[in-house]
């Protein structure tokens, strides 16, 4: 899967200055936006290509956020991610398997989603431009983000978000060209969300791995 096959040829060899100032006008106002929730809660839609194997695979769930270091990302498979301020535990319900890393921190998510807490500054980690809206996303204010770093994560990230600020979609390739694509629908802001949603203890019989 490719996006941004081609961007408007006056745009790729010199961006205007007010294309600039609407990148970063859109990048501020989506760092506004979580900066100032306390918590939400989204139905995710995933998308991962793999173009070394050919393979496509997709997936559904739910993902809660609360400040300031809790995440819980459930897919509908019973897969589950927990982060609850002192570990990350994986689950995976099919295998009865669980992995955890302990002092696993919020500092230690990827650049590219610390925003949802809060955490980060967008326009200091990545540069911005404004692109076209891309098939198969909704419609909202699209970016194209690219590290300012050379990363193997991440070779760019896009985004689309509404007016508020609130993306609906994310979008990153890494330097092997694999794409993971997230949709979200259905987002609620300032739940408020209980401290237990994001505890997690593996069920009796399962096999725990600790990573170092």
């Amino acid at each position: 899967m490719t996006f941004v096959a081609a961007l408007l040829v006056v745009a790729a060899a010199a961006p205007s200055p007010p294309a600039k100032t609407s990148a970063t006008a859109i990048a501020q106002r989506v760092q506004r936006h979580y900066e100032r929730i306390k918590d939400f809660t989204a139905t995710f839609a995933q998308t991962s290509t793999y173009p070394t194997f050919g393979n496509v695979t997709k997936a559904a769930g739910k993902v809660f956020v609360k400040k300031p270091d809790l995440l819980r990302w459930q897919y509908d498979d019973g897969r589950l991610i927990v982060l609850d301020g002192k570990a990350l535990w994986n689950w995976n319900a099919e295998d009865k398997e669980a992995t955890v890393h302990r002092g696993f921190g919020v500092s230690q998510v990827p650049a590219e989603f610390a925003f949802l807490f809060g955490k980060g500054t967008l326009l200091d980690r990545f540069a911005v431009r404004e692109m076209p809206a891309v098939q198969g996303l909704p419609e909202g204010e699209t970016l194209e983000l690219v590290p300012r770093k050379p990363s193997g994560d991440v070779q760019k990230l896009v985004l689309v978000s509404g007016p508020d600020g609130q993306v609906k979609a994310s979008v990153v390739t890494n330097s092997q060209g694999d794409v993971n694509q997230l949709v979200f629908s259905e987002v609620k802001v300032d739940g408020p969300l209980p401290d237990s949603l994001f505890r997690f203890e593996p069920p009796a019989g399962a096999h725990v791995s600790e990573l170092k």
